[in-house]
């Protein structure tokens, strides 16, 4: 469930990208929730995403024609295109040896590529409470940091220096009725017999009833953690000649 009006608190974006201005590619932008958000904030935005439709939608979406259905691991750009790569909850989606080249090809001397994976805060005692509720029909349900495990590419990678990294925590509020539906729709939960699922979303429902304080609701935190780290072009070959790199624009 999608219980977010932004993506990301604003400050994500602003710290990932740096000051307005900056030529950004944003891989995989899916919906282009969070390409919009570095378009508000001032910066030419260009996006690269496997489907055209979402491409298609992006364009609509920020109303610029700087987007293109691509692969990260070939990416249809010019080297030292862009000041900032970034990628949100997405960096797990590449192949992290041709991703890592292309995305170094990209940059600008100086650039930097700038990752973002949010994930519930486990350690709020109202939450430690529903895991173990949920796990009774899904022993790995809500296990944490999902997608961050990606960042050893970019830290393994002669084509970068030091990852910086930045974390955020924020507050999203749940109504009795969401919290339920977010459990419903897990896909383990789905399979349980009628019965067994009807007594595990009356938990969930006690549970709420026993830790919000009425007429305010739950607030489910998250944690955002971003990482940036510089591109280090002296183990990469660039071609100043070359014209091999496409702008497909829409």
């Amino acid at each position: 469930m999608s219980t977010r009006r932004s993506p990301y608190p604003a400050e994500v974006p602003a710290w990932m990208a740096g000051e307005a201005g900056r030529r950004v590619l944003d891989l995989a932008s899916g919906a282009g929730g969070f390409a919009g958000m570095l378009h508000d904030q001032g910066h030419e935005v260009f996006c690269v995403d496997r489907d055209p439709a979402a491409v298609a939608a992006v364009a609509e979406r920020l109303g610029t024609g700087l987007h293109v259905a691509g692969q990260v691991e070939s990416l249809p750009f010019l080297s030292c295109h862009f000041d900032v790569v970034t990628a949100a909850q997405t960096l797990h989606h590449f192949a992290p040896g041709l991703a890592m080249t292309e995305i170094a090809r990209v940059l600008k001397p100086g650039g930097h590529l700038a990752v973002v994976y949010t994930t519930r805060d486990d350690t709020v005692p109202w939450v430690k409470r529903l895991i173990a509720i949920v796990r009774q029909a899904d022993p790995d349900a809500m296990s944490g940091a999902y997608g961050v495990s990606s960042l050893a590419a970019v830290q393994d990678s002669p084509y970068f220096g030091a990852v910086e990294k930045r974390s955020f925590r924020t507050w999203v509020p749940i109504n009795r009725g969401g919290l339920v539906a977010m459990v419903e729709r897990r896909p383990a939960v789905q399979r349980l017999s009628v019965a067994d699922r009807t007594d595990l979303l009356a938990e969930v429902g006690r549970l709420y009833d026993t830790s919000a304080r009425a007429p305010e609701p739950l607030l489910l935190p998250f944690r955002t953690s971003a990482w940036r780290a510089v591109v280090d072009h002296t183990q990469l070959s660039l071609d100043a000649e070359d014209d091999l790199g496409l702008e497909i624009r829409l």
